[in-house]
């Protein structure tokens, strides 16, 4: 039986606890709230549905032996991850109400982070993870400032941990938290 070391096992469950999914759900769940109270329930089925989705393909891929991790660690992995996670976001925000939305621009800002990651991915594989922990604190500067900066605040500890789990290089980490925290602020350098 392989031992891991207790660093080993911390950062795993750093990545585990500040995964994209957990991110997203917890950015998504907060904004709901906060613009469009009414849109929680459906804020709920759209997560949980399109996160299901996600799960079972990395399942299938790791099971199938197409991956090594359930990460997908390496660069040749990523593309249909991208054009499933691209093509489940679009139908979430066609389920949030679209432009109509209160969150509208947000989900595109997300979207528009994971075009420029996935076209990114042919040179450099961008740390998710740190790119929507970046993207979450930012957005939540002005709805929910104490979890924004919680948030911003875990961005080493998690970049330790990518590093750690050997997932990423130092400028993968940093590439990501700058993607995200950009992407974040298209909806005010837009509005």
């Amino acid at each position: 039986m392989l031992r891991i070391s207790r660093a080993t096992a911390a950062a795993r469950a750093v990545s585990i606890v500040l995964h994209p999914f957990v991110v997203f759900s917890a950015l998504a769940l907060i904004a709901a709230w906060r613009l469009e109270p009414a849109s929680l329930a459906r804020t709920l089925v759209g997560l949980g549905t399109a996160i299901a989705i996600v799960w079972l393909f990395i399942w299938q891929r790791r099971r199938g032996g197409h991956w090594q991790t359930v990460d997908a660690s390496r660069p040749q992995e990523r593309p249909l991850l991208y054009g499933l996670v691209l093509f489940l976001a679009g139908g979430y925000w066609l389920w949030m109400g679209g432009p109509g939305s209160a969150m509208s621009a947000g989900v595109l800002a997300a979207v528009a982070m994971l075009c420029v990651a996935g076209l990114a991915n042919r040179w450099i594989k961008l740390s998710l993870h740190m790119a929507s922990l970046a993207f979450a604190g930012v957005s939540l500067l002005q709805l929910a400032p104490a979890v924004a900066a919680v948030g911003l605040m875990c961005a080493p500890l998690l970049g330790w941990s990518r590093l750690r789990l050997e997932r990423h290089s130092y400028s993968e980490v940093l590439g990501g938290a700058a993607l995200g925290a950009a992407s974040a602020l298209l909806p005010y350098l837009i509005g």
